[in-house]
């Protein structure tokens, strides 16, 4: 999946690209977590041309910031945390010290969910130790060819690659892609054996505890790695789901291959439309329960706390630049066009203050600051936000919320309660069409489509706060149907109904 990307970069360029004078300008600067991924690697590419140069540029004056919490009070966060994650916080901190031998069972989390969390404070109470193992990577060595699976699995891979190398990519561009193949897959097969080392390290077997393990996210190549070890030790491997977005994202299916399902033996889901999906994939692994969502978004719907000092509509941005390659089918150009429209044709024209609240990035895709800023710096009733700071906790400063595109992030604001209107794009991360009829009966959708979308748009939100909410009312029934089937099966619970299953069928 990974080296399609650099298929694709391949791809754009031409014959005429590899003999005649290039330029490529490497901008180095604050880029967030993942590193620099701001350049494309057009100096690997077009490295046989004697004509090619490059000019490194350090960006000035340059600040980056990630995701925070600063700015939110402790109140704030705590009212969305709740109880399980505070009691959990402080037992974890006296736990680490009590000797294995006052246990019989032993849940294994390596890492966090919301949902996660209140499982394990639920098994605390049924005398389960849990442990939060450490991983440390080792210097590796090894000859990656060494391993005759890895010799065996290079063989079948590398025709099938070449084969769409040579479909795609202009003859000159050919042999240097398929030779970054072959160092992309030593790489990646050194990191997985890396992280299994260092998993087999961190993880160990206990003859006298019935043991399991608890993981968020999976389906990456550290959750495989932690699955080799899981097997080879004999040790039950489970997840919990960690937010919606495959239940109604028409785009989401073509990622099949990194659903949790297709790396752990257990899942804990939020709805049985999930579950139904996941089933039906080819890598599906696991068997599955349906046990809610945590009580973090169960919770949202109390969170009604109103500042009057802060703009009633806020609109929740989910626009994110991919640079070009991404599952969706428009540019990371005519994104900017979408969002540069809903501004100047729809938020600026409304008879309300509006928040634009922007999408907390935390790695950074491009040198030059987002163009849409600049048009809503220049609107009179819109106040950009552009902290890095998670909507959940802001969620409660607003009446009216207004976001776009089939993403994880409609979670929070439908299990808010508040009024909801949604954007669906239907070249940019769209509804199903099932999801599409269930969720406009519960909520506001508007097609970007339709003829004459802005205007449609607009002037709905033109009317008062009041009247939104009154017809917000009438879609209640309409919208509870909707919440079961396509966010939680339950309204609360879920910690609890999955310590249960956990407590019966795995650590009894």
């Amino acid at each position: 999946y990974h080296f399609q990307k650099i298929i694709y970069k391949s791809s754009c360029l031409e014959e005429g690209d590899f003999n005649n004078p290039r330029l490529f300008i490497y901008t180095k600067g604050e880029c967030g977590p993942a590193g620099n991924i701001m350049n494309s690697p057009w100096d690997k590419l077009l490295a046989s041309n004697a004509s090619f140069s490059t000019i490194r540029y350090t960006l000035k004056n340059d600040k980056w910031s990630v995701l925070t919490t600063k700015g939110v009070s402790y109140w704030r966060r705590l009212k969305v945390a709740g109880y399980e994650t505070m009691f959990y916080r402080f037992i974890m901190k006296i736990m680490k010290f009590l000797p294995d031998w006052m246990f019989k069972k032993e849940l294994i989390m390596p890492n966090e969910n919301e949902l996660n969390i209140e499982i394990a404070s639920s098994l605390i109470f049924g005398g389960v130790k849990i442990t939060e193992p450490k991983l440390e990577l080792l210097p590796y060595a090894k000859d990656v060819y060494s391993n005759k699976n890895v010799m065996e699995l290079y063989k079948v891979v590398f025709p099938i690659v070449c084969k769409r190398i040579e479909e795609w990519v202009t003859p000159s561009a050919v042999g240097i892609t398929k030779t970054l193949f072959k160092s992309h897959f030593e790489k990646h097969i050194k990191k997985f054996n890396l992280l299994v080392d260092a998993w087999d390290k961190s993880i160990v077997s206990k003859n006298s505890m019935k043991q399991a393990v608890l993981v968020n996210a999976p389906g990456n190549i550290k959750g495989h790695a932690l699955s080799f070890i899981c097997r080879k030790k004999d040790i039950l491997i489970m997840s919990s789901q960690h937010g919606v977005t495959i239940e109604f994202s028409k785009n989401h299916s073509m990622l099949d291959i990194n659903f949790d399902n297709s790396v752990a033996d257990v899942m804990f889901s939020y709805n049985s439309k999930i579950v139904d999906i996941e089933k039906k994939t080819y890598f599906n692994n696991a068997k599955h329960y349906v046990v809610g969502m945590p009580m973090r978004l169960i919770r949202m719907k109390s969170t009604q706390v109103i500042n009057k000092s802060i703009p009633s509509f806020v609109y929740i941005s989910t626009n994110l630049y991919h640079m070009g390659f991404t599952d969706q089918g428009i540019t990371d150009y005519d994104k900017s066009i979408f969002e540069k429209n809903i501004i100047t044709k729809v938020l600026s024209r409304i008879p309300h203050k509006v928040r634009y609240k922007t999408y907390p990035e935390d790695n950074r895709r491009y040198a030059d600051e987002d163009p849409v800023l600049k048009n809503i710096r220049i609107a009179d009733n819109i106040e950009l936000f552009s902290n890095k700071i998670d909507m959940r906790y802001l969620i409660s400063e607003h009446s009216v919320l207004i976001t776009t595109g089939a993403t994880s992030t409609l979670g929070w604001p439908i299990m808010s309660g508040k009024p909801v209107i949604f954007i669906n794009q239907e070249s940019s991360s769209p509804l199903t069409k099932d999801a599409q009829i269930s969720i406009s009966n519960g909520i506001f959708v508007f097609n970007n489509n339709d003829k004459n979308f802005h205007k449609k748009l607009r002037d709905f939100l033109s009317q008062s706060v009041d009247d939104i909410e009154r017809l917000w009312q009438k879609k209640k029934s309409a919208r509870e149907e909707m919440i079961k089937n396509y966010f939680s099966e339950y309204k609360g619970g879920a910690g609890r109904r999955a310590a249960k299953i956990i407590l019966k069928e795995y650590l009894n």
